[in-house]
């Protein structure tokens, strides 16, 4: 979230997104063509577009993009961009991608979050074809886009200050001279900072959930919930599945059967949110309405763990699971001690460890050092970008972040999203999603725990930021202040 934050001020795509639905309109790309077959989809390119050195934008920057950095290196490059079968540049402002098979979502992907464009020749004497190399280029530290904003000055841990950008396409806009992004770890200080104005925002929930209400009740704020349709975060404990007892589905079971999701949505998030069933958010339009959420039944979880061959010990422990909670701030913090507290109950032992956000993502995505960890992930505008990256073996890769940390393998569970990859009936579609969707709510490869609300405060000198499913992840070119 905080890198999305920033990037998509800096970074542009092929497309732009308007309303909830996030219907494509045009981006760096002015106008595009697709074929009858949905095999061919051609992108004419807008000519006055500069990079933030002043270097031309062209074709030959976006098939750099997509073929070097976007599909091999993204957490969901492959999803979306797999299909690819070649990307043809026929002259500096046409870009023609061929497609293998259909991508019924191929219109969704450009995104600036999901496929950012980067300078081609930015990147001269990296090896683009090393993963490392490319995460520790120059340009990492100091990037160029296209954006309404270009990077004035980086204080890592504290500050980041975004400046205008004078090569912007867009005549007039952006209409903000800047965008200062502060680091404020204390949750109680940033509430502190929107009440006397120091601050203007606090987007996507960055308050502390208890005290959304008192902030909505004074004049200068503005507390709201719209913006974010197109994200659909959904909360959950991953598990790891690579040894006992957490490979157990019953021990599995047992910990969802353990948990209040009523209790951690009203006490712990303050009505932030909705108790998940499964994998996707029940505002989705593949949701599947057919499942129900693992009721609270400790009874239940007692006898599972039983049936598993984990007896309560004299001291009344079954076993001890090591727990990392995502260090996302308070909340995060309190669902923790819950959660401890409550697998207590019927047995389960569990060890906190606190850790900053790239100790936490070491443990979870490199080193696989985990038993449970707290964290939430978006479904975005489509199943196959936003859901399938987490649950596909193929996806099993040390070092990725968001990627399948749990070492869940299903190869049903593979087969059903490949065939929704590339499926354009939609009725056949939804069905292979409906049936992944009750494999992955029985099997609990995650403990499905809360539907986030996205909340978002800002004071009301504030304008234009509210104008799609994403807003928060566009590019604010059109916000402005009174």
């Amino acid at each position: 979230v905080p890198v999305a934050l920033a990037s998509t001020k800096i970074f542009e795509s092929l497309l732009e997104y308007e309303g909830a639905s996030l219907e494509p309109r045009p981006g760096l790309a002015e106008s595009w063509t697709v074929s009858k077959d949905h095999l061919m989809y051609t992108f004419k390119l807008r000519h006055n577009v500069k990079w933030h050195d002043g270097k031309p934008f062209t074709s030959a920057d976006v098939k750099f993009s997509i073929e070097k950095i976007v599909t091999p290196l993204h957490t969901r490059g492959k999803a979306q961009f797999g299909n690819v079968s070649a990307i043809e540049t026929p002259d500096p402002y046409t870009v023609v991608f061929k497609l293998a098979k259909p991508v019924p979502f191929f219109l969704k992907v450009f995104q600036p979050t999901e496929a950012p464009m980067f300078p081609k020749h930015a990147f001269e004497g990296v090896n683009v074809d090393d993963a490392k190399a490319v995460r520790g280029s120059p340009f990492m530290q100091k990037p160029i886009g296209t954006g309404p904003f270009r990077l004035k000055e980086w204080k890592k841990g504290e500050y980041l200050i975004l400046e205008r950008n004078p090569y912007y396409w867009k005549k007039g806009k952006p209409y903000l001279d800047q965008i200062v992004m502060r680091v404020i770890p204390d949750a109680a200080a940033r509430s502190i900072a929107l009440e006397n104005g120091e601050i203007d925002l606090a987007p996507m929930s960055s308050v502390a959930p208890a005290d959304i209400q008192r902030l909505g009740s004074l004049k200068n704020l503005v507390v709201n919930t719209q913006g974010t349709e197109g994200l659909g975060p959904n909360m959950w404990l991953e598990v790891n599945l690579r040894d006992k007892p957490l490979s157990d589905l019953r021990v599995r079971q047992a910990i969802s059967y353990a948990l209040n999701r009523e209790k951690i949505v009203e006490v712990i998030w303050f009505g932030q949110g909705k108790p998940a069933v499964g994998p996707l958010v029940s505002g989705n339009p593949y949701f599947n309405k057919s499942l129900k959420p693992y009721e609270f039944n400790p009874n239940r979880a007692n006898e599972l763990l039983d049936q598993a061959g984990y007896p309560r010990g004299a001291n009344g422990v079954r076993f001890k699971l090591q727990q990392i909670p995502l260090p996302y701030g308070e909340s995060w913090v309190r669902m923790a001690e819950y959660i401890k507290q409550d697998l207590s109950k019927v047995g389960i032992e569990v060890e906190t460890q606190s850790l900053d956000l790239g100790g936490w993502m070491k443990k979870i995505y490199t080193d696989w050092d985990f038993g449970i960890d707290s964290t939430f992930m978006h479904n975005y505008s489509d199943p196959s970008i936003g859901v399938q990256p987490t649950f596909v073996s193929s996806n099993i890769q040390k070092g990725l972040t968001n990627s399948n940390s749990t070492g869940y393998v299903n190869p049903k569970v593979d087969e059903l999203f490949a065939q929704a990859l590339i499926e354009t009936d939609q009725a056949k579609r939804r069905k292979e999603f409906d049936d992944v969707q009750i494999i992955l709510h029985d099997e609990l490869p995650v403990i499905f725990l809360m539907e986030m609300a996205y909340t978002h405060v800002w004071n009301k000198r504030v304008h234009g930021l509210i104008t799609n499913g994403i807003s928060m992840y566009s590019n604010w070119d059109s916000v402005w202040v009174e």
